[in-house]
């Protein structure tokens, strides 16, 4: 496993990039962005903000209000390379992150995901690990390393 310190440094540095973003850089990075009507003033100012933002970046989008969300999606298909990127990591989750976490008894839950680094925690016990899908994989954490105290490792 990885170095601790290293590992919690790339976790800071990971959060720290996403919660700089607005909502607009969550849109282009995710695909999609859904939010509480609560947490927008007003649903029609904040669809038309997006359609101008993604106008001058020429893509296309669809917004709407659904079910006491607004939501805002990029329309069209997904580019090569981020689809390789996704499938990439989805085979780390599941192949390596998934098992080896519940092998310690941890229920790994993804918290965030940027590209191909990601952030993982256990619903139970609140661990933390972090995995670089590009980077070897590098893996650490204690959700990789350390038994959950609230769970139970899975028989093999």
């Amino acid at each position: 496993m990885e170095d601790p310190v290293d590992v919690n440094r790339r976790i800071e540095q990971l959060v720290a990039r996403v919660r700089r973003r607005d909502v607009y850089g969550r849109l282009l990075a995710a695909g999609e962005v859904i939010l509480p009507l609560e947490k927008v003033p007003d649903p029609d100012v904040w669809r038309a903000e997006i359609r101008r933002q993604a106008r001058a970046d020429r893509l296309k989008v669809r917004t709407g209000v659904t079910a006491g969300k607004v939501w805002a999606m990029l329309a069209g298909d997904i580019p090569e390379a981020q689809q390789e990127e996704n499938l990439r990591y989805f085979h780390l989750f599941h192949s390596d992150l998934k098992p080896q976490a519940e092998a310690h008894g941890h229920q790994v839950r993804v918290v965030i995901r940027d590209g191909k680094e990601a952030l993982l925690i256990c619903r139970a016990c609140g661990a933390r690990g972090y995995a670089d899908a590009a980077a070897g994989p590098l893996i650490g954490g204690p959700l990789f390393e350390d038994e959950c105290p609230e769970g139970d490792p899975l028989d093999d």
